[in-house]
């Protein structure tokens, strides 16, 4: 597979000529070259995750060329073939990466569509990366506290994205639905995250937008004695079973070893943009980890467990502030700490993570969701009737990974 570092493009393997646009694969040098000029891109749209996350699914990355042959958009899609039968679902998670404030939008979202149906596409899932609804970490915390609320559809937001609003306009008016919501598309795509601003803020300056007590147990977890360090493939058994606690605690599905193997290689290796795990021990036991990865000045949580052994000394906070500390020394204006459940009341199981991430100062998102295109509708009906079983019998949507060769044993970390 070509690297980023290589400057010769991939050969062409599909492309479709649309009446503005030439959609057709591109190498992962161009598409970096591409997305390093774009603010906000989820690391679920980089080629390297793309590919860590194959599995069963065939990944690809294409792009939008205009008639003067510029790279006006692209996407990182994964197609999953359904079993059996020459046909795909394809899903294009965060994206696709192209202006959804264009005159032309439908114009581009129609050549997806006959690309992908030369490919024996029968359904398309997209998952625009843009916010809907923002509600101030002010506005949760009172919320929180109000018996009244139990989710966030009953608070009413402090700001409504029209970009957004405009966004889930067209979409319906151009045949796409909201997607079904299953289990595992909640734990691939959450609809509602926590966002905290480091546009242009200092360190003290996160510190003074938290709560007295969160702030408070930061501090207090260093000076108990919690460590906290970037681990290396040889903290992948103690940070796995880290993350089997916390996914049977939690409700959610775990994942073998060799899934996070693949992502630590993959993401590590020659990413051009930053991806590290922090890990907090205390008397040498690994109890709390986070695993980050930032693109352009987006950093992103992506997984994140913790230890209910030591639950006194904190060890969440201290992981978190050392994360924000290096996203700020490497020019993160955003802070995404990932998805949470919809919900406000604060007798649910799920209220102390919100309230967690609100008293960060991080602010609440809604995203405009996760889109379907049926392609052929018969065949997309009975598929999304029988994903949520299929999904739990084989991890299918989720893609998870098997076959990873040789585990390395060095930093989890990408080069600067």
């Amino acid at each position: 597979m070509q690297s980023y570092h290589d400057s010769i493009d991939s050969d062409v393997v599909t492309a479709y000529t649309h009446s503005m646009y030439t959609l057709r694969t591109v190498s992962e040098f161009h598409y970096w070259q591409f997305i390093t000029e774009l603010p906000d891109i989820s690391f679920q749209q980089t080629p390297e995750w793309n590919r860590a996350r194959n599995g069963t699914w065939r990944p690809e990355l294409v792009g939008w060329y205009d008639q003067a042959e510029n790279l006006v958009s692209a996407c990182a899609i994964r197609y999953g073939k359904l079993p059996g039968i020459n046909r795909h679902f394809a899903f294009i998670p965060h994206g696709p990466l192209v202006d959804w404030q264009s005159p032309d939008l439908r114009g581009q979202l129609q050549a997806l569509v006959e690309y992908l149906a030369q490919q024996n596409v029968f359904g398309i899932r997209i998952a625009p990366f843009v916010s809907l609804n923002r509600w101030n970490a002010a506005t949760v915390k009172a919320a929180l506290a109000d018996t009244a609320a139990t989710s966030f559809s009953d608070i009413e937001p402090d700001f409504t994205n029209p970009r957004g609003d405009h966004l889930v306009t067209s979409l319906r008016r151009s045949g796409w639905h909201e997607s079904p919501q299953d289990k595992a598309t909640e734990e691939s795509q959450p609809r509602f995250n926590f966002w905290l601003d480091l546009d242009g803020k200092t360190e003290d300056d996160i510190l003074a937008g938290m709560h007295k007590t969160w702030r408070y147990n930061a501090r207090k977890a260093i000076r108990d004695g919690v460590e906290v360090g970037l681990a290396t493939m040889n903290d992948l058994t103690d940070f796995h079973c880290l993350y089997q606690e916390t996914a049977e605690r939690n409700g959610f599905d775990s994942q073998p070893i060799s899934f996070f193997a693949t992502i630590w290689n993959t993401m590590g290796d020659d990413f051009p943009g930053h991806f590290s795990t922090h890990l907090a021990r205390y008397d040498g036991e690994i109890i709390a980890a986070s695993t980050t990865a930032q693109v352009n000045s987006y950093a992103q949580c992506i997984f994140t467990a913790t230890s209910m052994s030591k639950p006194k000394v904190k060890p969440s906070n201290a992981v978190y502030m050392a994360i924000i500390r290096e996203a700020i020394a490497r020019g993160a204006t955003t802070y995404d700490l990932g998805g949470v459940k919809d919900t406000v009341d604060k007798s649910h199981p799920a209220a102390g993570l919100i309230r967690f991430k609100t008293e960060m100062g991080a602010d609440a998102h809604e995203y405009v969701g996760s889109w379907d295109l049926a392609i052929e509708p018969r065949l997309y009906s009975a598929f999304t009737k029988l994903l949520p079983a299929y999904s739990r019998a084989s991890s299918w949507l989720r893609g998870t990974v098997a076959g990873i060769g040789s585990v390395r044993d060095r930093r989890m970390k990408s080069h600067p």
